[in-house]
């Protein structure tokens, strides 16, 4: 939800750890009709710390966006919530998911900020209302200890520094996120000792506070004691000024003058990098007119050489390309950065950046899309040819010191292959705002392929898995977009199969929005491939709320992506399999859950995980 021009934004922070049982009331509570009332918009966003029970989905049916955090521990869960508050928030908001916080006593923190008066505000339970039996009395006595510590020793008038209600300017909450460590229940005295130290305006606002819903996770004399020793660590500490990150990537292909999946996932995550105050330089080939370097939103382009053609006649990648770009990398070495992260494809810029981090003393990261290993180069090239171009590969691995994969099936590739360096599984991304605000087209369809016509994509194995089909529903409607070499072949083989009224194909949807269009007004994506890096028109289909049938195959890693009746099915490569499924989830679609823990493929979600890569 955007703002508009006269709103202000509240984004709420709710961590949770299997809250199933009051994470829909807390939801529930927030008075949106009185916020909107006096002029401010509301957005929920619930971070899931990797619970066992059926807290994010409950969260997603209650109106809440989800964010998931593996790593356990409720400092984990509030620092990737202060990472994932989105551009257009002007007030952040936290509060507990198990109903012991009132939420409808939201305006009495914001109005601390909005008046100008403080820049953060503080719930304070003990100078306010506690209800019988919902703190018991070791607690009490703790909190009013640790309180009055903090009051004498950090010289900041709190009387609750336990407290799990808090409110923050978007500006407060930019100061402090950078400087925070805990991983635990300690991290509300680190929040507060630091924000001393950056000389934060804190007030405190009595607070209700009531008996919890479900099991408490937190353990008194264990929690206690790192509460105390972060007190007395955090004393003499001072913040340091942060030096604006400097982050380098290496593409030879970049949006929007060439589009795929790699080129998306560099674009969606510069532009927001430079939203977390990132400085992001892009070093490519010189796809653009005009001057060398130039600057899109934010984002600065470099072109280190003339553009070449990235493919042969045949479709294959052209190697004198691959050639000429490395290169052209080493003018990298009298280029100033702090992370430099290379694409993986095709190859030989590794070679080239690992020359120039080992002589610039830097790390190298490299993002990896997928690994072929011998077989499918054999396939690929044949002969010699094959045999080169696993060797490059097989040479490949030697050079980064971390790889960013993007996908738990590369990353099991990786390994296999014998990286034994460090790797950061990052997935790709999807504009969930994108999706969920675009409109369901008026061309509707029963299946939906997406995609680059390759031979791997298997889109004829589609079109006669749709004649099989249509002998039990002869108005069955496909909807093909891509184009490619295998483009006339599947043309020529709907005409063969006598398919005109039943599949019709797009080569390109401009706009995402209005792909996403058409996603909506279908039933179900079909992605017969065999081979497939990650799979991010999968995600794409699963947000917009259709379930996806993709092959089992080993190089499809699309297939770890399908949680089986629940946002898709698996076939094999076969069009009888395909066929099957399809009528399949004809039949059983509506029990389905296509979007089924979809937010932590959230962009924003992706480029926190990125950020702390990189640091």
């Amino acid at each position: 939800m955007s703002a508009s021009a006269s709103h202000k934004k509240i984004t709420a922070l709710i961590p949770c750890y299997n809250e199933e049982s009051g994470i829909c009331q807390v939801i529930k509570s927030f008075p949106r009709e009185k916020l909107a009332s006096q002029g401010y918009d509301l957005e929920i966003l619930v971070i899931d710390n990797n619970s066992t029970d059926a807290t994010a989905e409950v969260a997603v049916r209650c109106g809440a966006r989800v964010i998931h955090e593996p790593k356990k521990g409720k400092g984990n869960a509030i620092r990737t919530g202060f990472w994932s508050i989105s551009a257009d928030t002007d007030y952040v908001v936290m509060l507990d998911g198990d109903d012991t916080y009132r939420p409808e006593e939201v305006l009495r923190l914001v109005e601390i900020l909005d008046s100008g008066f403080g820049s953060v505000a503080i719930g304070s339970r003990l100078a306010g209302h506690i209800t019988e039996g919902s703190m018991n009395f070791f607690n009490r006595v703790g909190n009013w200890g640790f309180s009055m510590l903090v009051r004498n020793f950090y010289n900041v008038n709190v009387t609750d520094v336990l407290t799990g209600y808090f409110a923050w300017t978007r500006e407060a909450i930019e100061r402090l996120r950078p400087h925070l460590e805990s991983e635990g229940f300690a991290i509300e005295m680190e929040m507060i000792t630091k924000m001393a130290r950056l000389d934060e305006k804190i007030y405190c606002v009595p607070i209700s506070y009531h008996s919890r819903a479900g099991e408490s996770n937190l353990h008194p004399v264990y929690d206690g004691t790192r509460i105390l020793r972060m007190f007395a660590k955090n004393f003499f500490w001072k913040p340091r000024e942060a030096k604006k990150q400097r982050i380098a990537f290496v593409s030879d292909a970049v949006m929007p003058w060439h589009k795929g999946g790699k080129e998306k996932r560099l674009y969606e995550i510069s532009k927001r990098l430079v939203r977390e105050s990132r400085e992001v330089h892009i070093y490519t080939m010189k796809w653009w007119d005009g001057p060398s370097i130039i600057q899109e939103e934010g984002v600065y382009y470099h072109a280190l050489c003339k553009q070449y053609p990235l493919y042969t006649a045949d479709g294959r990648r052209s190697i004198y390309q691959a050639l000429m770009f490395s290169l052209a990398v080493f003018k990298l070495l009298f280029a100033r950065f702090d992370v430099l992260d290379v694409d993986h494809m095709p190859f030989f810029p590794l070679f080239s950046t690992r020359i120039v981090t080992w002589l610039r003393g830097k790390r190298l990261y490299a993002t990896w899309h997928e690994v072929w290993g011998r077989e499918y180069w054999m396939e690929y090239l044949r002969g010699s040819a094959g045999i080169f171009g696993y060797v490059i590969e097989e040479l490949s691995f030697m050079m980064p010191d971390v790889i960013i994969s993007n996908s738990t099936h590369t990353t099991v590739r990786l390994r296999a292959a014998g990286f034994n360096r460090e790797i950061k599984t990052i997935p790709l991304g999807v504009d969930l705002e994108g999706v969920y605000s675009a409109d369901i087209s008026s061309e509707w369809s029963d299946v939906i392929f997406v995609g680059r016509l390759l031979s791997h994509k298997n889109a004829d194995v589609l079109v006669r898995a749709i004649a099989i089909v249509k002998k039990v529903k002869p108005m069955i409607k496909t909807l093909i977009i891509g184009d490619g070499p295998e483009k006339s072949r599947v043309q020529m083989l709907i005409d063969e199969l006598g398919l005109h009224t039943n599949v019709h194909v797009l080569s390109h949807v401009e706009d995402h929005a209005d792909l996403y269009s058409l996603m909506k007004a279908s039933k179900m994506l079909v992605l017969p491939s065999v081979r497939e890096g990650f799979g991010l028109v999968a995600v794409e289909a699963n947000a917009a709320g259709i379930p996806v049938i993709t092959t089992s195959h080993e190089d499809n890693a699309a297939k770890d992506l399908i949680h089986e009746g629940i946002n898709g099915l698996l076939s094999e490569a076969d069009p009888e399999s395909v066929a099957e499924k399809i009528l399949e989830v004809l039949e059983t679609r509506q029990g389905m859950k296509p979007g089924w823990k979809i937010e932590q493929y959230d962009w924003q979600t992706v480029t926190k995980k990125l950020e702390q890569a990189f640091s």
